[in-house]
């Protein structure tokens, strides 16, 4: 008997110690698979073609709030289309499906320079936030004075706030079009969910320090009022500190900020009532 004691204190150690590493280690591994995502390059086009145009299209930030996709561009011509040191041939001209730098131009026996292109957003609204999905549509079509050129797009992003999942790419006439999806991140929508029901669980501590302080009337409890102050205040900068920037009136809004500010608001507001008539009571019984 004496000899068990000491090993279930030992359990109650080791047991929490246990839990704590199997979490950490699932949470790693989520980071790890999801690092592995966010580095992954997609190749579309006719890569088999050896007379083509390589077309390095690394995404730079997807802004959900200028609806744009910012990117930088780089060409590499490959066959007849490159002189004997790589550099293109003839004058090059890619025209890229984007509000800016829609039309690239390439001089011959030049280094191609990167270029920026910034391309619109097609379907997402931001208020989905954090459940939001956006849409584009990416197309590219090059040339020479003479002759089209084949493309063949080598698609990449280090956006840490969004996945982007290509679609398949279709050529047409040496061009080539393809529509990709984004998504929030695993670990955005995560901490995103997490502020959620956050809020809510403090809300649900206010209603029940209300509760408690308006049942057993115990009048004017400045502590639980001012739990429920610093609890009111202490959620704006909580509600900003999600990741993204959504406005206001987005889901994490409606589903849980606007509720919480509600409940909070009116836990504070009865315990305040109801502890003054409580107190005027008591003065009045004295």
């Amino acid at each position: 008997m004496q000899e068990s004691a000491p090993s279930r204190r030992w359990l109650k150690v080791l047991i929490p110690v246990a839990i704590a590493v199997v979490i950490t280690g699932a949470s790693l591994s989520a980071y790890l698979v999801e690092r592995s995502q966010g580095q992954t390059m997609h190749t579309m086009g006719d890569a088999a073609t050896p007379d083509r145009l390589d077309v390095q299209f690394y995404v730079q930030k997807v802004d959900p709030v200028t609806e744009e996709v910012s990117a930088q561009v780089f060409v590499e011509p490959a066959g007849r289309f490159a002189d004997q040191d790589g550099m293109p041939a003839n004058d090059i001209t890619l025209y890229v499906n984007a509000i800016k730098g829609d039309v690239l131009s390439f001089k011959a026996g030049k280094n191609p320079s990167v270029a920026d292109v910034r391309v619109p957003l097609t379907t997402g609204v931001i208020t989905d936030y954090p459940f939001d999905r956006y849409g584009v549509d990416f197309g590219f079509y090059a040339e020479t004075a003479a002759d089209s050129i084949p493309v063949n797009v080598t698609f990449s992003s280090a956006d840490s706030f969004f996945r982007l999942e290509p679609g398949q790419g279709k050529s047409e006439s040496g061009g080539l079009e393809f529509s990709a999806t984004a998504s929030r991140t695993t670990g955005m929508f995560a901490f995103a969910i997490f502020i959620m029901i956050f809020m809510w669980c403090l809300s649900i501590s206010a209603v029940i320090a209300a509760l408690y302080a308006v049942g057993g009337k115990h009048g004017l409890l400045w502590p639980s009022m001012s739990f429920m102050g610093a609890l009111l205040f202490a959620l704006v900068p909580l509600r900003n500190a999600v990741p993204g920037s959504p406005p206001i009136g987005s889901v994490v809004d409606f589903g849980s900020f606007f509720i919480a500010e509600t409940l909070i608001s009116l836990s504070l507001i009865t315990t305040v009532v109801v502890g003054y008539r409580t107190e005027l009571r008591k003065k009045a019984a004295a």
